[in-house]
């Protein structure tokens, strides 16, 4: 369990062999491409930007295809939907269409490496599907636009709606001629007509309308008047009524409408085509991805260079099998230099492996630095356990994690993240039952808890979560001094940690001589009778810890000055180290949040299920969505607070981090993923 030695690969081979090679390695999805060290030769670096563009050309057509087969699968699938609403109530007749259950997530589908290769195979095929589904695009276009354009000319007649005369008589050439005036805001005008020499009448609808008839010689002044009044004339001429024109447009956009629903249809009968166009999708994206690899290679016009990363334990055998099938070839397997950054493969088994995504959250670990994770795991796995607190809690979570974790159907993300969830859910089940904690039931006198009840014994779990933290920044110290120790820094080692492991063996002395005096106070009973040399221990430990820390902690410092400050300076720097400490009461605060809110939600449950005929069975429900709640608050409290524990209190000691995950090629996919 550490992280894995990496093989710095070098290969010379044909350009005519270049493409199968590269796809020979990104098919084992164990090799990372760099960029080919410039030698003292004239070689080229390799072109592949016109490839690029036309890949990202294609790769864009499948992604507009998918998209569009989604959004019309929504479409239709609302359509149909109402529809069989309406048929229900007797206001339509059915439409006889079937849309498919098929959904539309984002979740990656679980292929074979031959499913990979068909789908490149049908490339053609399926690039004649997305042509076929842009030009359906392109009539809906079309079709969009031109509803579009109707409601807007609709709109333009709805205001004289509720004329009953034809356009066209509107203001003819003659001794007396007709206005039509329209004005959304209602102004009134009866007064102002009444002082013009013009019959009028007010129709009331989409706002005013009135029609006015007037000599011609007082159109003028009508019109001039209206206008100031805020009314707009209307100047439509068709020789119909606006109500007739408007039945006539949505005649219309009716059968541009059915046209569109026509087009949606057509345009679901390529979801049978979803998965491989998913695949080939990915395919693309592969192809791009090795494109964009070669711009590093170096290139003659018959030969190639090209450099990655391999993992050393497969190595010998991935060389191998390209010699066999390239014997022209010329391999390198080079030890990483020293001004190498190799990227960070950690290998650790099924237990910790889920953990490594807490990690990486904060920053993967370098190349040949300490793995984090096999040491980290274990305090995230007991801390989890504690914040939740409840075994019948933990046994949920437990069946949950573990069944979604082992379930390849699922994405590997979703299905790390689920097995971090069930292994906390075991340590639920431990602490559960060692707290007595039973989806937070009161047994009454009945003591069912192992070591205690946080509710009763409150304080007794905040010094036990104080102890964790200790415990877990002492092993940050430690390894920290190990670590110097291996990199040739014996003082620091010495100076930096090992004056703070001393003050903490100093305070686990001081604890334990004072256990006696502190049990009652914890409500625990103790057995025995410290040594009296515990305290005498607890203060030279102290002393030392101290001196080192005063004494060396300004080393660094070039001047007096500085090397006594830096020592005051080191010993405010414990100030630090106790607000770590304290970090940990949200172990204490959270396990008895968990448990109190539970047993709340019981009574509230007691109460209801007290209710006469339906009370057990309102009582059960509240009781599942109450504890569902209080299951779901805890579980993201824990996760959070637990990694803010790792990131800050332990990692902070010792873990630099700042690494680079090892990307191979294949591997970055969307919609798929290999078996």
């Amino acid at each position: 369990m550490a992280i894995a030695d990496m093989a710095h690969l070098r290969l010379v081979g044909l350009r005519s062999k270049q493409k199968r090679i590269v796809d020979k390695l990104a098919s084992r999805g164990l090799f990372e491409a760099r960029a080919t060290e410039v030698t003292a030769h004239d070689l080229g670096g390799g072109n592949a930007d016109g490839l690029c563009d036309a890949l990202k050309l294609k790769q864009s057509k499948l992604a507009f295809a998918l998209d569009f087969l989604k959004a019309r699968h929504a479409t239709v699938a609302a359509a149909v939907d109402a529809n069989e609403r309406d048929v229900k109530k007797g206001r339509a007749e059915p439409l006889g269409i079937t849309v498919s259950k098929e959904k539309y997530s984002n979740a990656r589908t679980l292929i074979t490496r031959a499913d990979f290769s068909d789908a490149r195979a049908r490339e053609y095929e399926l690039m004649d599907v997305c042509d076929s589904l842009q030009k359906i695009s392109f009539e809906l276009s079309e079709d969009k636009s031109r509803v579009q354009s109707l409601n807007n000319v609709i709109k333009t007649y709805a205001p004289f709606a509720c004329v009953p005369i034809k356009l066209s008589a509107l203001d003819r050439d003659g001794d007396v001629r007709i206005f039509l005036f329209h004005d959304k805001a209602s102004t009134p005008v009866e007064q102002a007509l009444d002082a013009l020499p013009c019959a009028y009448d007010i129709v009331r609808g989409d706002g005013t309308a009135i029609i006015a008839l007037c000599r011609a010689a007082a159109s003028d002044e009508l019109v001039k008047s209206m206008s100031a009044l805020g009314y707009t004339r209307c100047t439509l001429n068709d020789d119909c009524t606006a109500e007739q024109k408007i039945s006539a447009l949505k005649a219309e956009l009716d059968d541009v409408e059915r046209h569109m629903f026509a087009l949606n249809v057509k345009a679901l009968a390529y979801e049978k085509f979803v998965n491989e166009l998913r695949i080939l999708y990915d395919v693309i994206g592969l192809e791009i991805e090795c494109a964009v690899a070669e711009r590093d290679f170096l290139q003659t016009d018959q030969t190639f260079i090209l450099e990655g990363w391999l993992p050393e334990s497969v190595a010998q055998s991935v060389t191998q099998e390209i010699q066999a099938e390239h014997p022209e070839v010329l391999l390198q397997l080079l030890a990483p230099e020293e001004r190498d950054e190799p990227p960070t493969l950690v290998c650790n088994n099924k237990v910790v492996a889920p953990y490594e995504e807490i990690t990486n959250m904060y920053s993967p670990p370098r190349y040949k630095e300490i793995d984090p994770n096999p040491i980290m795991a274990v305090f995230y796995f007991l801390f989890f356990g504690i914040m939740i607190g409840d075994a019948g809690y933990g046994l949920i979570l437990a069946v949950a994690g573990l069944v979604i974790g082992n379930c390849k159907k699922f994405d590997g993300g979703l299905r790390r993240l689920a097995l971090l969830v069930g292994m906390g859910g075991i340590s639920s089940i431990i602490w559960g039952v060692l707290f007595g904690g039973y989806f937070s039931i009161d047994f009454g006198e009945t003591n069912v808890a192992l070591i205690l009840n946080p509710l009763d014994k409150p304080l007794l779990l905040l010094v036990m979560s104080i102890a964790f933290g200790c415990v877990q920044i002492v092993t940050g110290f430690v390894i920290k001094f190990v670590a110097l120790c291996k990199d040739g820094k014996p003082f620091s080692a010495i100076f930096d940690c090992g004056s703070i492991i001393l003050l903490f063996a100093a305070l686990v002395c001081l604890v334990v001589g004072m256990l006696p005096s502190l049990a009652p106070m914890l409500g625990i009973t103790i057995d025995f009778v410290p040594p009296a040399a515990l305290k005498t221990a607890a203060m030279a430990l102290a002393i030392a810890g101290v001196a080192l820390i005063l004494v060396f902690g300004g080393r660094k410092s070039k001047n007096v000055f500085g090397k006594i400050v830096g020592g005051f300076k080191g010993l405010y720097g414990l100030v630090n180290i106790l607000s770590d400490l304290l970090s940990y009461c949200r172990l204490f605060g959270l396990c008895l949040a968990s448990c109190a809110i539970g047993l709340a939600f019981n009574s509230l449950g007691g109460i209801i299920m007290g209710i006469p005929v339906v009370g057990y069975v309102v009582g059960a429900v509240v009781l599942a969505v109450l504890h569902t709640f209080n299951l779901a608050l805890g579980v993201l409290s824990a996760y959070v607070h637990d990694a803010r524990l790792q990131f800050l209190e332990f990692y902070g000691k010792f873990y630099d981090g700042g690494g680079r995950l090892f990307s191979p090629l294949g591997q970055k996919t969307k919609y798929v993923r290999y078996n």
